[in-house]
Formats: structure tokens, sequence, C-alpha cells
């Protein structure tokens, strides 16, 4: 997931051609609180013509629902969305902020995207995360969260907020997305800390740098060999799923099937 902040949409081409799953427009911390009003009016204005790429989906970063900017951009967005296809609400402390979103936004069902960046919106996560049918995704927002917590921006530190959120994600059976990695230039570091992201259940990754996607779409994306490998356990299992399976000389349990069963979905050229 890629941001393009609202009042720099002369790069959003460049989002659109970036090879990036999503690319959230930021009308939150990318809008300094005197030009919340020129950011809403730039990204409504932009929406309607915009050529999105198939497969692609564009998203909205608003302010916090429940304020008078939050509750306005939803609504002016919602008018007229064109191929909008979800907001994401930031500083999500409860179940209140999604209803909200859903009754603000009645008018274009799009998909919702909470961040889980305060200590009330961790404490509530797993209820945020089955608050709607149309929530799509958990984000994991470590920078605000840090601060929050008082605990370093670093993975140990970090590490029971991400569980916790992973866990919300998977009862819901969602999405998760992890927070950008900060230092633009350190693709080993970034790749890093997407193998960890992943290893713990996350499926995604935000970016504040183009430059970033690459590296991030090839970590969460299976490679050939491994969607191969997962497809002819698959095929084992379904050939005979009452008798223990055992490949290559391991033994592959049940929860692994089901794990590997969405690897081989995948299509190899993706």
């Amino acid at each position: 997931m890629l941001f393009v902040g609202a009042l720099a949409l002369d790069v959003l081409p460049a989002a659109l051609a970036s090879g990036a799953d999503l690319v959230c427009i930021d009308l939150e911390d990318a809008v300094p609180p005197g030009r919340k009003d020129e950011g809403r009016e730039a990204v409504a204005s932009a929406l309607p013509g915009l050529a999105v790429p198939p497969g692609m989906q564009v998203v909205a970063r608003v302010n916090e629902i429940g304020t008078p900017e939050g509750d306005e951009d939803i609504r002016a967005l919602s008018r007229n969305p064109g191929p909008l296809g979800a907001l994401m609400l930031p500083k999500v402390n409860g179940t209140a902020a999604i209803s909200r979103a859903v009754e603000l936004s009645s008018a274009a069902p799009v998909e919702f995207y909470p961040i889980i960046e305060t200590c009330e919106g961790l404490e509530h996560c797993a209820a945020i995360a089955r608050a709607s049918p149309r929530l799509k995704a958990l984000v994991f927002g470590g920078f605000d969260l840090s601060t929050a917590l008082g605990c370093e921006m670093a993975w140990e530190p970090l590490l029971y907020a991400r569980s916790r959120v992973v866990h919300a994600a998977a009862w819901a059976g969602v999405d998760c997305l992890d927070s950008p990695y900060p230092v633009i230039d350190d693709l080993a570091g970034l790749r890093e800390s997407c193998s960890r992201a992943k290893a713990l259940g996350m499926t995604g990754k935000a970016a504040k740098h183009a430059s970033q996607v690459r590296a991030i779409v090839e970590s969460f994306t299976p490679t050939s060999a491994e969607i191969d490998r997962a497809r002819r356990i698959v095929a084992a299992f379904e050939e005979d799923p009452t008798r223990p399976l055992v490949f290559e000389g391991k033994l592959i349990e049940r929860p692994a099937i089901r794990r590997l069963v969405r690897v081989a979905a995948f299509a190899p050229e993706d």
C-alpha cells in the first residue's frame, strides 16, 4: 500500500504505475490543519476521472471519525467516489467509529481499513475487526502506537501489539497490513521487516515511498516454487484426506493444508 499526499496529487500517476496493490491518498497526516478543505476538494475533484490499473484499489485516508474534518471527508468523498474503493480510518478506538463510518458512507458502500494506533484501539481491536462486513483489513499503526505506549518504534518493543492485531484480523478473517518501514534507502532492512511481518501472519505492508513497493510486493508474494509445492501438497491431500500426509519426509497437518490452499490459489505470474 503506497501513500500519496492529498496536496501532492501530481505524483498520483506515478503511484498508480508503481505496482502497488493499494494506493492510499492521505487526507490526514499529509494535510496540515489549515488546509483540510483544500486537500478534500483536490481529492474530490481528482477521483471521478481517475484511471486505475486492473487489480489495484484506490483508498483515501480520512481524518479521525467523529471530528468535523473526518466526517466531512467521508461525506464529500461519498458524493462522487469515482473509482474510490475504500476508506482508511485513523485512530479507531472502538466499534462506534466503524458504525459512524458506515452511516456517513451509505451513499458509497466502500470498504474500510481501520488503523490500530491507540492504546484503546489495541484493547478493542478484536471487536473492531468484526464490526462490519465492509471491513477489509486492519492496519497496524506502529508510529502513533509506539508513542502512545511509550516504547521504541522497533520490532521487539511492538511485537506484543503487532501480535494482538494479527490475532484480531485472523479471527475476523480479514487482512492485516504492517506500518511503513521508516528508512527509505535501506532495502535490506525493509526486506527483513517484511519477512518478520509475513512470518507473524501479516499479509501486506504500507510504504511512504515508491522505491519500497517492489521489495514489499516480492516479499509478500509466494514464489513460483512455493506455489508449485503448495499445489502438489494440496493435490496429494485431496486424493485421500482421511490418511496422514507425508510430503518430502515431513508430516503435513491439516492446519498447514488450509494455509497452503491460500498459497496454491496464487497465479505464478502474479
